[in-house]
């Protein structure tokens, strides 16, 4: 190949594709480098979601465990002063906004501490509640080992009727229990106070007509919802029921909330 022939191969041909190899090069490398960034940026989005829920969660305990304190220091201060009206205040603040062991502690305080009016009633609820979760404990505790079916006899329900409803709410709690065994359900059916106290709690605070159920007892909860409104209804009780989801392990167990 002579000069003026490898002239023109080097200007038509090899620094033409040298310069769109180089473009291309180029281009690869700045949609790699785009990819890294954002895979970057993605990483960091990540973890300041992360930092922030964990502030969130941090501020919230830490909001959480100063309430507490204050609510100790409140009970500590109404027993010093032996001031039946603060005692009052503070086993209803006990009542309403704590839950768990420090809740136990500080109406044992009371029980322990109170003027004889505060121990009386804190003794009232502890028992109340006592028997309240040994109730449940019963419900935990059930078991089946045949193949679930929608057959009333299957399953146990528990009724519940709020204290602060009265008479009427359990009368018509009855209403439903009754209706059950007619129908042939053959589980363990109970009627049950539900306590002022323990309807205060966070997992309760209940109000109206409501079943609870998980995302499996659907149609059960269905047939339940039904047969309640109907026998409530023809005893002059109409009644609306919200089915409430919860995220109890209770298999072959629903539990209905009369507290109109």
């Amino acid at each position: 190949m002579n000069v003026k022939s490898l002239g023109s191969f080097l200007q038509n041909v090899f620094i033409p594709l040298v310069t769109v190899g180089t473009a291309t090069m180029v281009a690869w490398l700045n949609h790699s480098i785009s990819e890294v960034d954002q895979d970057i940026k993605e990483q960091i989005a990540a973890v300041d979601i992360a930092i922030k829920e964990a502030r969130d969660e941090r501020e919230k305990l830490n909001a959480e465990r100063e309430f507490n304190f204050k609510i100790y220091d409140l009970v500590q201060q109404s027993l010093e002063e032996e001031n039946e009206k603060k005692q009052e205040v503070a086993k209803q603040f006990v009542l309403v906004m704590v839950d768990g062991e420090l809740r136990k502690r500080l109406l044992g305080v009371l029980e322990a501490g109170g003027t004889p009016t505060i121990q009386r009633e804190t003794a009232i609820v502890i028992a109340q509640e006592r028997e309240f979760e040994t109730e449940q404990k019963a419900v935990l505790r059930t078991s089946r080992k045949v193949k679930p079916s929608f057959n009333w006899e299957d399953w146990d329900y528990d009724i519940f009727w709020c204290a602060s409803s009265g008479r009427t709410a359990k009368h018509q709690a009855e209403l439903i229990r009754d209706q059950l065994k007619k129908e042939g359900a053959a589980g363990r059916i109970r009627v049950r106070e539900l306590y002022d106290s323990v309807n205060a709690r966070s997992g309760y605070k209940v109000s109206g007509y409501a079943i609870r159920r998980s995302d499996s007892e659907i149609k059960q909860a269905e047939a339940l919802e039904r047969l309640s409104m109907q026998v409530l209804s023809e005893n002059g009780f109409p009644a609306a029921f919200e089915q409430q989801n919860t995220s109890e392990k209770t298999k072959w167990y629903i539990s209905a909330f009369v507290c109109p």
